[in-house]
């Protein structure tokens, strides 16, 4: 297995996923700007057709940039617990990666794929006595709970009333995703290298 590029997938990751949100932030910007959105509902009367393009294209942009970076992030995911595979690996890379895209079992299997990944590299280096890196477990299970309580606060029906807690659950959250894709390719790195 070839090292990870950390540019090109802490890139891929993090940097695309940034510049998706600002294109669709962009473009509905510009929606309001233009009357074309006003009070969540969509007015065509005063919308030239080169302009409705230019907008949605903007916004298709977007989502494509953060599909890719995670589509990204499962090949890391998938490459990460390739790297640890032996006897004692609670996982494989494939079903690390692909029990993620079962609808509501990928709650509970966030945690085993990425605060998982962390526990089981750590047990891998002491087993096989790699002087490597060790992940933080904390942080990757704090990314998991940040990401459940993203997906309750983003919910219609939340109890919770004041809804803004989302943005800086959702910046923390994304903050130490970062930090966690950092974390591991350093670790595969160091195992590669080894």
């Amino acid at each position: 297995m070839k090292r990870l590029s950390k540019w090109f997938y802490l890139g891929s990751i993090v940097g695309l996923p940034i510049l998706g949100v600002l294109l669709i932030i962009i473009a509905l910007v510009l929606l309001v700007i233009s009357g074309i959105l006003t009070n969540f509902e969509v007015n065509l009367t005063y919308a030239g057709t080169e302009a409705v393009l230019v907008y949605a294209l903007l916004i298709l942009l977007g989502c494509a940039a953060i599909l890719y970076g995670t589509g990204m992030w499962c090949v890391l995911l998938y490459r990460a617990w390739a790297a640890i595979q032996d006897a004692d690996a609670s996982t494989t890379p494939g079903k690390a990666v692909g029990y993620l895209c079962i609808p509501l079992y990928n709650f509970y299997w966030l945690f085993k794929a990425w605060y998982g990944l962390a526990r089981d590299y750590n047990r891998f280096t002491v087993r096989n006595s790699v002087k490597a890196p060790k992940m933080k477990e904390g942080l990757f299970l704090a990314f998991c709970i940040l990401s459940m309580c993203e997906i309750v606060l983003s919910l219609p029906v939340s109890a919770i009333e004041n809804t803004y807690l989302i943005y800086p659950v959702s910046l923390l959250s994304f903050v130490i995703f970062a930090i966690t894709c950092n974390e591991t390719i350093d670790g595969v790195n160091a195992l590669l290298t080894r």
